[in-house]
């Protein structure tokens, strides 16, 4: 290859892998197999992946995931929608939207979600691995002077492709495309970090409701059970009516009647939920909210 090829190759003109239009240097990412993918294809992409480790058919695929979240956001819980928790109700920035009655969240991202392609990106908060705050400082300017506030928020880390979700709580499933942490920015200078580094705390404390951290505790004042314990108690009930199911079903044959088999489900979903820690609760509804797809 000549000098002058091998400059074309670096800035000349790409034809884009999906739309078939040209995409210059500054407007284009390469993608596995040699090929590219231009900026305005880019957006109908979620910008927590890296691109490059895609081919165009992976690509292509995760479009359509992407699309059919967009659906089941404006399709399914928009119309819907009663109450949820956004942190914060509105910024430039990034934040995070809660759904707790669809069993999933999404990450609100200023510079997105006015982009006409850019769909909104639906994540279940069983496929959460964990999640923490994150604070950066920089060096100061001068010497001898304390360090500057640099930026902060939550970092995210879902169940990825090579996460061995046996290592994991029980509940959790893989993410198909996702496996980069997610950084969620609150805020980037003194001025936002009192008020928006707060909002990143209440986000921190709607996982840890989520995810059941603080279930095991009890008030000062209060005698009952906790929540997981009342959990526990639940499930081994579950179970103990299933059994007890299972040893009827099989000593006479019959079938089940509906009302029967609502009853069994429901033991067993407080088995899962005493496994889960409450997760399979989440889990359940995001399915079904899934499954409301035309």
């Amino acid at each position: 290859m000549g000098l002058g090829d091998f400059f074309k190759n670096i800035f000349g003109k790409k034809t884009c892998a999906f739309c078939g239009g040209e995409c210059g240097m500054m407007s284009r990412t390469k993608i596995k197999g040699d090929e590219y993918i231009c900026s305005k294809c880019d957006d109908m992409c979620s910008f927590h992946i890296r691109k490059s480790r895609f081919t165009k058919d992976e690509l292509a695929g995760h479009m359509e995931y992407m699309k059919r979240s967009d659906r089941i956001y404006k399709e399914v819980i928009l119309p819907a929608i009663q109450k949820h928790e956004r942190y914060p109700s509105a910024t430039q920035r990034q934040g995070i939207e809660f759904f707790d009655d669809f069993g999933m969240f999404r990450i609100i991202d200023g510079s997105k979600d006015n982009k006409e392609n850019y769909p909104k990106e639906l994540f279940r908060y069983d496929q959460v691995a964990s999640y923490e705050p994150y604070y950066e400082e920089a060096e100061p300017e001068e010497a001898d002077k304390p360090k500057v506030f640099h930026e902060g928020g939550i970092i995210i880390r879902l169940v990825g492709a090579l996460d061995d979700t046996t290592k994991m709580r029980k509940g959790l499933r893989a993410h198909p495309y996702i496996t980069e942490e997610i950084k969620v920015c609150f805020a980037t200078n003194d001025r936002e970090k009192e008020n928006y580094l707060k909002y990143a705390e209440n986000a921190i404390w709607h996982f840890n409701y989520i995810f059941g951290v603080n279930d095991g505790q009890k008030g000062l004042f209060s005698f009952g059970m906790s929540t997981k314990e009342k959990r526990d108690l639940m499930g081994a009930v579950g179970f103990a009516k299933t059994a007890m199911e299972a040893v009827k079903a099989a000593k006479t044959g019959g079938e089940l009647t509906d009302e029967k088999k609502a009853e069994i489900q429901a033991n067993m979903n407080a088995m899962e939920d005493a496994q889960t820690g409450g997760l399979s609760e989440y889990t359940r509804r995001a399915d079904e909210a899934e499954a409301r797809m035309k």
